[in-house]
């Protein structure tokens, strides 16, 4: 009787997990149509370039800064102007339909791929910072939406309660509840960013080397805030809580599974990136480049049904210790 008390409120595993996340996309591989056809409209399709726009202030830019610098720069500015000039040919604002956290994964929108392998791309200019601005606010958008169906999907197959109100109601829930999650980090991240940017103005003027550490010491804060909250979308879609909850419930989860819950994610950025390099090495221009369109699809698809699945598992092993804790009360 012990021991089956002991399996049941058993802590979700790193490899148990992970097998579990490839199971669900071998018994769901119509879910990597949503990767496989979003990385196939961003290589093959046409781009939506912001170049003539940008490249005017950017050479201000560095004319001014050539002029302030004299010769010294020269070689500096030249290195800069090429380094722009490659990102302005290979940005498409349609990679913006590639969101993150929660979206659709992508390959090519790292990539930027300038050649594909019928040739050079149809380009569209954006001429004004209206469309600029609008272009993206709603590829984001649709984006976003896109993403959350692909995450509802992939959830549902682990999820701890069954669909109560129909799919299409449920997942207009999800929506705005991922829409509410995303508004309140920008407008946090806004809040945060306005006192630390006049502080680090002000040690700028009194010392580099205390710049530079305020910096590091920023960025070590920020991490530790932000990677307790790496489950806040899985209260959404796999525990059916608003964003608030969610957040909440993922920073318990955090300090449940502390620190077996940091290996599990640095395993998954591991393999993530780890095969990352892989699906890049075929030239951007050559037909083997599906094979890395594949791999980055399912191995993608498979680590965030993964994430759910020990999600899932830290909630249950949680529900039960709780219940096993009562008892011996």
């Amino acid at each position: 009787m012990a021991s089956s008390t002991r399996t049941e409120i058993a802590p979700p595993r790193l490899m148990a997990s992970i097998h579990a996340g490839f199971n669900l996309v071998a018994n769901r591989a119509y879910l990597l149509a949503f990767p496989i056809l979003l990385d196939l409209f961003f290589w093959l399709g046409p781009r939506y370039r912001v170049k003539a726009l940008f490249s005017p202030f950017i050479e201000d830019w560095l004319s001014m800064t050539q002029a302030m610098g004299g010769a010294q720069v020269s070689d500096m500015i030249d290195t800069v102007r090429k380094f722009w000039e490659m990102q302005l040919d290979r940005f498409n604002l349609f990679s913006a339909l590639s969101t993150f956290p929660i979206g659709i994964p992508s390959l090519m929108a790292g990539l930027m791929p300038e050649k594909t392998p019928l040739g050079m791309p149809s380009i569209m200019e954006i001429q004004s910072f209206g469309q600029f601005v609008s272009g993206f606010l709603l590829f984001s958008l649709l984006g976003l939406v896109l993403g959350c169906v692909y995450f509802s999907l992939l959830a549902r197959e682990v999820r701890l309660f069954e669909e109560e109100h129909g799919t299409l109601r449920l997942l207009i829930w999800e929506v705005g509840q991922v829409f509410l999650l995303v508004v309140s980090l920008i407008l946090l991240a806004l809040v945060i960013s306005v006192p630390l940017l006049g502080m680090a103005a002000i040690l700028e003027m009194i010392s580099l080397q205390f710049l530079q550490i305020f910096t590091l010491v920023v960025m070590v804060a920020l991490l530790w805030i932000i990677v307790p909250l790496v489950f806040t979308p899985h209260g959404i879609f796999v525990a059916r809580r608003n964003f608030l909850t969610s957040a909440l419930l993922s920073v318990r989860t955090w300090r449940w599974l502390f620190p077996s819950i940091g290996l599990f994610l640095l395993s998954l950025l591991l393999i993530s990136q780890g095969l990352g390099y892989l699906w890049r090495i075929p030239p951007e221009d050559s037909w083997l480049m599906l094979a890395g369109i594949l791999g980055n699809a399912v191995v993608s698809t498979a680590l965030l049904g993964a994430s759910f699945v020990y999600y899932r598992d830290a909630l249950l092993w949680a529900e039960a210790l709780r219940r096993a804790t009562q008892v011996l009360r």
